[in-house]
């Protein structure tokens, strides 16, 4: 009979380390559980951190592609003003020596009204650049921003 209390006392045992193991896995099994429903949720909030960063980046793309359109478009015009301002300068010197070179007071008259015209015009081409180059510097600048803002933006999706 001692053998059987005995084996019941070492049954009784093993079955409180059974039930001690048990609850120690069934309280890491949470442990873990809670763990993978907090990473989950933060890579969850993560992702769409991301996404919006990818929107916002998609945005300042096209805003700065539409600067870098406006600042060509600008550039192109300058030049063409440039090149206009060349063949006026030019049509006054043309102007210029028809005034000199007039027989009569009648083509001195028309030369001299040309040349007013022309002069006018040479103005009036002048500002244009000026503006033009004036509007060009403060496109460059926003470009230069919308760059720097796309770089933070990109650094922080990486």
């Amino acid at each position: 009979m001692a053998s059987i209390e005995k084996l019941v006392v070492q049954l009784r045992k093993k079955k409180q380390e059974a039930s001690k193991l048990r609850q120690k896995a069934e309280q890491e099994f949470k442990q873990v559980r809670s763990a993978e429903k907090r990473s989950s949720s933060g890579l969850t909030t993560i992702d769409k951190k991301i996404e919006s960063e990818r929107e916002d980046v998609s945005d300042v793309s096209t805003v700065l592609t539409q600067k870098n359109s406006q600042l060509e478009s600008i550039e192109r015009l300058v030049e063409a003003a440039q090149e206009k301002l060349t063949r006026e300068k030019e049509a006054i010197e043309q102007a210029q020596q028809e005034i000199e070179f007039a027989e009569n007071p009648e083509e001195k008259e028309n030369a001299e009204a040309r040349l007013r015209s022309l002069n006018d015009h040479v103005q009036e081409l002048e500002d244009e650049i000026k503006n033009r180059q004036k509007t060009a510097k403060k496109i460059s600048g926003e470009v230069s921003n919308y760059s720097d803002v796309k770089s933070k933006i990109d650094s922080k999706i990486q």
